[in-house]
């Protein structure tokens, strides 16, 4: 790779995995209701399932120009599904000044729930398809990239989940507040997808 490639490839990267969407945003949710150590398995299950979706999309990117143009259509809706009950369960929760803490959602919640998050699945086809695959196809380049890409993703909702901790007091005091701006966002997130 040239050094205008890696620097085009960390620019998108880094954007791309900082920038609001499902995970960060449940990410700052569960450590602004739960603090940072509780919310270790939301984080934990959001990883490993983003690094095996990464790795799905290197062979959906390998082979993307013979997939039918419809599969990325049903991929949106159930992306789309997936941002609005995600946008429910937030609102819906209880604020953490309501007194009425609840546990975060489990490992395996928060693990299946890549496998419907549009956002992360266009991330990595387009990273690898734009990125990689014009200069190599070889298994471990595809492999390496995807780990990378997973790992840049993990960064991207670790630094949500700190700042929903760093700014817990004053998240709490505002809790009801920011659970309906955060779920509007993700409703915005849903219909941006179609638009």
């Amino acid at each position: 790779m040239t050094p205008t490639l890696l620097s085009a490839f960390w620019t998108y990267t880094l954007i791309t995995a900082l920038t609001p969407g499902p995970n960060n945003i449940l990410a700052l949710s569960a450590a602004t209701s739960h603090g940072f150590r509780q919310s270790t398995r939301v984080l934990a299950g959001m990883s490993l399932g983003f690094l095996i979706v990464m790795l799905m999309c290197a062979g959906i990117s390998f082979s993307l120009a013979a997939m039918d143009p419809a599969i990325i259509h049903w991929l949106s809706w159930a992306g789309a599904a997936y941002i609005l009950w995600l946008a429910l369960k937030i609102a819906t929760s209880p604020a953490a000044n309501d007194g009425l803490r609840s546990e975060p959602i489990s490992f395996w919640a928060s693990f299946g729930l890549q496998f419907v998050n549009v956002k992360i699945i266009l991330y990595g086809i387009t990273a690898l398809s734009t990125f990689v695959l014009p200069y190599t196809q070889e298994a471990h380049w595809l492999i390496g990239v995807s780990i990378l890409l997973a790992i840049i993703g993990t960064f991207g909702n670790a630094c949500w989940a700190l700042a929903g901790h760093l700014f817990q007091r004053l998240f709490r005091r505002y809790g009801r507040q920011l659970n309906i701006i955060l779920a509007l966002l993700l409703v915005y997130c849903a219909v941006r997808i179609f638009y």
